[in-house]
C-alpha cells in the first residue's frame, strides 16, 4: 500500500510541476508587446506561473490522478483482462516512463510484476465492449405486468454517471497474458 501511495504522490507532483511549467513556457515564448508608457499608477501584478505562491485552481479535462491509475485493468488483444496497473515509474523530469503490471495471482497475492514502456499501453476512457449474450425468449404467456417490487428502486431512478473521469477506464496491450507471464519479473532500482 505504501508503494502505491508513494507512486501516486510522485506522479501527482510530476503532473503538477508540468502544469506549472507549461504556462511559464508559454509566457517566455510569446514576443514582448510594445506599448506606450503609462502615466497612471502601476497595477499590482500577480506572481508568475511557477513562482512561489502560484497555485492551480483545478485540473483540466483529460488530466489523470495518479492515485486512480493504480488498479486500472489492462486488456490484451482479445479484450480479455491480463492484469492491473500496480505502479507507474517516472523519470527525473517527471515524465511517465514505465507501467508496472501485476499479472496472475489471486486477490493481489502471488502476482508477478512486469514493466512495459508507458507508450506501449493504449489508454481508453470507453469501457471494453462486452459481447452480449443472446436475449432470452420473451414470455408471451404472462399477463402480470413486470415492475419493480414495492420499495425497490427503479432503474430509471438510478443517478447518472459523471461524464468526466480523473482516470482512464482501462489500458490495452498488444500482448497476451502468457507473454506477460513469460516476461522477466520487474525489479525496482532499490531491489537490485
Amino acid at each position: 500500500m505504501t508503494k502505491t501511495t508513494l507512486c501516486a504522490m510522485l506522479l501527482s507532483s510530476a503532473l503538477a510541476s508540468t502544469a506549472f511549467a507549461l504556462p511559464a513556457m508559454a509566457q517566455t515564448s510569446a514576443p514582448p508587446a510594445t506599448t506606450a508608457p503609462s502615466t497612471s499608477a502601476p497595477a499590482a501584478t500577480a506572481p508568475a506561473a511557477g513562482a512561489a505562491g502560484a497555485f492551480v485552481a483545478s485540473a483540466t479535462t483529460g488530466d489523470w490522478r495518479a492515485s486512480k491509475l493504480a488498479g486500472v485493468s489492462i486488456y490484451g488483444p482479445d479484450d480479455k483482462s491480463i492484469g492491473k496497473v500496480d505502479d507507474i515509474v517516472l523519470d527525473k523530469t517527471g515524465q511517465s516512463k514505465l507501467v508496472v503490471i501485476a499479472v496472475g495471482g489471486v486477490l493481489g497475492m502471488g502476482a508477478k510484476h512486469v514493466a512495459v514502456p508507458f507508450e506501449a499501453v493504449t489508454w481508453s476512457s470507453e469501457p471494453v465492449a462486452v459481447k452480449a449474450a443472446p436475449a432470452p425468449a420473451s414470455d408471451t404467456t404472462s399477463t402480470i405486468p413486470k415492475s419493480s417490487p414495492a420499495g425497490s428502486p427503479s432503474m430509471a431512478a438510478a443517478p447518472a454517471k459523471p461524464t468526466v473521469y480523473d482516470y482512464p477506464d482501462h489500458g490495452s496491450l498488444a500482448m497476451t497474458v502468457d507473454q506477460l507471464k513469460a516476461a522477466p519479473e520487474f525489479k525496482y532500482a532499490s531491489q537490485q
